[in-house]
């Protein structure tokens, strides 16, 4: 059965989303943090729904759903648990919190040493991943259409997520890329062109794991979606683990090609390693992998059903 589905973001592909049975509540960054809060409180409380889905962050970004979650009893409160620094679960109380305001808490395939991995009311998942293996576009038409590069030569995509203040970085490093790797075509993934990048190295594209599957190495920070969507496609990632006030990259970035201390000559060695062992004749597998965002609507309606008994 298919249910009509509420997002809150502030996500900058926000609006190439596919609306049909999905309404975005689109808040701009430009909000500001005070002002995103608010904004958080009001849709959740003026919206009518049958259950509530948070992630990561069970008291909301700010703490604005403190207050909110206990008035909510009645409808089913799904926690998707994501790593988080134990420090910020500690000073916030955060344990007792989730046991008392939390139904059921979903962990997205990111292990069993998890802070709340513990709890009774815990259920374990594949990573999630916007594209399901089948729904992925072939690596030839991506190679052409989207990334404008010829099938046979090697590719470097940067995928430049995570925080504004890193676009710069990303920016000159895919400069720097394509001036020292010039047998290969270096491209950068972002919402916006970085100022010292070239606009023909640049492309915008939702959702990114097209991109990534098209490419034979990634370059990105350790955060969620790059890791895993890299590992489910079967592409290296050169993992830049940045520092984040909850996120724990250092511990994901373990599991790609971690250049610590974004030193550029490791990157620029970790990169030669890969590109070396890229076997031109060989063609790659199809991508075939678990989605766990598809066993995660299965518990959620389980969850509901189980509510409504």
């Amino acid at each position: 059965m298919q249910r009509k589905v509420r997002i809150i973001t502030n996500s900058p592909y926000a609006q190439q989303i596919d609306h049909e049975n999905c309404l975005v509540h689109w808040i701009p960054k430009t909000a500001g943090f005070s002002q995103t809060c608010l904004q958080v409180r009001e849709i959740i409380t003026e919206t009518d729904y049958d259950r509530l889905i948070i992630d990561t962050f069970p008291r909301g970004l700010g703490g604005e759903l403190a207050d909110i979650l206990p008035e909510l009893h009645l409808i089913p409160r799904i926690l998707i648990h994501r790593d988080i620094n134990p420090s910020y679960i500690t000073a916030k109380q955060l344990r007792s919190f989730v046991m008392a305001n939390f139904d059921s808490v979903i962990v997205p395939g990111e292990g069993q040493d998890l802070p709340f991995c513990d709890l009774p009311c815990v259920q374990h998942t594949a990573p999630w991943l916007i594209r399901n293996s089948k729904e992925l576009t072939d690596k030839i038409t991506v190679r052409s259409r989207i990334l404008k590069v010829e099938p046979s030569v090697k590719t470097i995509l940067i995928c430049a997520g995570g925080n504004i203040s890193e676009l710069s970085f990303f920016g000159q490093l895919a400069l720097q890329l394509h001036e020292n790797f010039p047998e290969c075509a270096v491209r950068i993934l972002a919402a916006t062109c970085p100022e010292a990048c070239p606009e023909a190295l640049w492309l915008s594209h939702h959702p990114g794991i097209e991109c990534l599957a098209a490419a034979d190495i990634v370059i990105g920070g350790a955060g969620y979606n790059t890791v895993y969507e890299c590992g489910a496609v079967g592409v290296p990632l050169v993992a830049l683990a940045f520092p984040r006030l909850y996120d724990r990259q250092q511990k994901r970035a373990d599991k790609s090609y971690w250049v610590q201390d974004l030193n550029l000559l490791d990157i620029y060695a970790t990169v030669r390693t890969l590109l070396d062992q890229i076997q031109p004749d060989k063609k790659p597998p199809l991508p075939s992998y678990v989605n766990g965002a598809v066993q995660a609507v299965q518990k959620i309606e389980q969850i509901y059903q189980h509510s409504q008994k």
